[in-house]
């Protein structure tokens, strides 16, 4: 039904069945598991749920409900960060353990190298007063990156205030 009510290049979102073989694949060398194993702990066949992770089956579409249930088996959270990043959000994880003044501090690092890449990429991209599609990806690139840089830090200092807090 999905295929006659779309044009072929508007379905499906090929990132999001990238990002959910890989993340599938690095849990099954994780693990030191076969897809049977997955496919096993994820209610279904090995045959469905290859079909579900390949684009080309819209027949057998990956779901929601198949999305949130291999980030919940993997603990991989790589499939909604790229659903987020499709509507220009960051996905930031809600609780985690307390955080250390190490752990901020080289966040902080991380943070400052994404920021400074940012910085970068546009002064070359810019030093020709005029910027190429290629130098547009590049900058949009590097900003995504030092998003994630910069929510990660911010989810850290939130969970070392509420774990002060809390004592």
């Amino acid at each position: 039904m999905l295929d006659e009510m779309f044009e072929d290049e508007q379905l499906p979102n090929l990132k999001v069945y990238e990002m959910a073989q890989t993340v599938v694949k690095d849990f099954m060398e994780k693990e030191h598991k076969k897809i049977d194993y997955v496919a096993e702990k994820l209610g279904t066949t090995r045959g469905y749920l290859y079909a579900s992770l390949d684009p080309k089956q819209i027949h057998k579409p990956l779901s929601i409900d198949r999305i949130m249930d291999i980030t919940k088996l993997t603990g991989d959270n790589r499939i909604i960060e790229v659903i987020a990043n499709e509507f220009d959000l960051v996905a930031i994880c809600k609780f985690k353990d307390k955080a250390s003044t190490k752990d901020i501090n080289l966040l902080v690092d991380m943070a400052s190298i994404e920021n400074n890449d940012v910085f970068r990429v546009v002064k070359l991209a810019i030093a020709d007063d005029v910027i190429t599609p290629e130098e547009r990806e590049a900058i949009l690139k590097e900003i995504e990156e030092a998003e994630r840089a910069n929510a990660e830090l911010k989810d850290m200092v939130l969970h070392t205030a509420i774990s002060e807090a809390k004592k």
